[in-house]
């Protein structure tokens, strides 16, 4: 196992020496997982014929899913993760499925976790395509767009060192010895991951695509874009294969509570709905496991139940303080169990949060 600094270096090599170098041993210039944490990044599932879900197990430092639909000559991958190193973890994976080039990337908005992985593939690919909606290519370059984009770079580096400090402090007073295993893999995550986003060299989208439906013939492959509307951000684009009947989503849908800081709950409620118009079986979410259709009108109805019931609470004048148990207990019976199925991002640890911001973002305007 190599050190971070010979990982770092190796890749630095690796994307210099592109234009001598098969594409296809890019990945293997550099120790997939070494610079990212100790266990395995992805599980990569086939969900119709030549269509991939790349599951990213939960982290401290999360990385999101992506998914890879094969062609004739190429492959289309649908976002790439949070780092340089993640992207190679899965890229060694895709080799195992096809020789043929990346040839497009589709960056479903602009959080971090999604796109700071399109370093690795246009180090591979320096003709490659990377699509993203319009608004979502504006996004990557404003500084108060939300927490992604290249500015956002710059406030990660300097919040993570005092989020190390914090970790190791934890570490030092944490007897519990599973705990302590788990604390001090956060720690590492984040070490890893500040001195690798220290290197990274960003790579935005080269081609943004309007509102509604686009459509990308990739051989025989039909790949549409749809841009429905604002929800979990104001650019998200889903990917939709209509004869394989296969949805990519971003984060728009998760498998876990829905970060709704970014968002626009009341649209994202009526972009669900669209959706559900679709014909489709699977669902390839942002965050957690592959799901049926279903789990998109489960979504939707989370977020419209938790904009009703905050609306009331307001109405009837209770505080933020005062509506968030209430809320919380009220909701719980139809969404905990299906929002706690991973131990990271839990009905009862976002709960509150996501109460705040329909309250600041629904109420308030109001």
């Amino acid at each position: 196992m190599w050190t971070r600094r010979q990982v770092l270096a190796q890749f630095g090599i690796a994307a210099a020496a592109v234009h001598t170098l098969d594409p296809h041993e890019i990945c293997c210039s550099v120790d997939a997982h070494a610079a990212t944490h100790e266990k395995n990044l992805f599980e990569l599932k086939k969900v119709a014929d030549g269509v991939y879900a790349a599951f990213a197990g939960p982290a401290f430092k999360v990385n999101s899913n992506a998914a890879v639909i094969l062609t004739n000559d190429g492959a289309v991958v649908v976002d790439t993760h949070s780092k340089p190193s993640a992207a190679a973890a899965l890229y060694k994976e895709i080799q195992g499925i096809t020789k043929n080039p990346v040839k497009k990337i589709v960056n479903t908005h602009f959080h971090w976790d999604h796109w700071q992985g399109n370093e690795l593939y246009r180090g591979a690919y320096p003709a490659l395509e990377i699509i993203a909606s319009e608004q979502t290519r504006q996004n990557m370059t404003k500084p108060d767009a939300g927490v992604g984009g290249i500015p956002y770079i710059e406030k990660q580096l300097a919040v993570l060192p005092a989020e190390i400090e914090k970790l190791k402090e934890e570490v030092a007073k944490t007897s519990d010895p599973a705990a302590k295993a788990r604390v001090e893999s956060n720690l590492r995550q984040t070490e890893m991951y500040l001195e690798e986003l220290k290197k990274l060299k960003p790579v935005p989208p080269t081609r943004g695509v309007p509102g509604g439906v686009t459509t990308l013939r990739e051989g025989v492959r039909e790949i549409q874009l749809h841009v429905v509307g604002r929800a979990h951000t104001d650019g998200d684009v889903f990917v939709y294969l209509p004869k394989e009947k296969v949805l990519v989503t971003g984060d728009a849908v998760v498998g876990w509570m829905p970060f709704i800081g970014d968002g626009y709950p009341e649209d994202w409620v009526q972009s669900l709905a669209t959706l559900e118009k679709l014909d489709f079986t699977h669902i390839i979410p942002g965050h957690g496991d592959v799901a049926p259709k279903s789990h998109v009108t489960f979504l939707k109805n989370y977020l419209a139940d938790l904009i009703a019931a905050v609306k009331k609470a307001a109405a009837d004048r209770a505080t933020l303080d005062e509506m968030k148990p209430k809320i919380a207990d009220l909701l719980a019976p139809k969404y905990e169990a299906g929002m706690s199925k991973y131990w990271i991002s839990r009905y009862r640890e976002r709960i509150d949060v996501n109460i705040e911001h329909v309250h600041k973002k629904v109420v308030k305007p109001a």
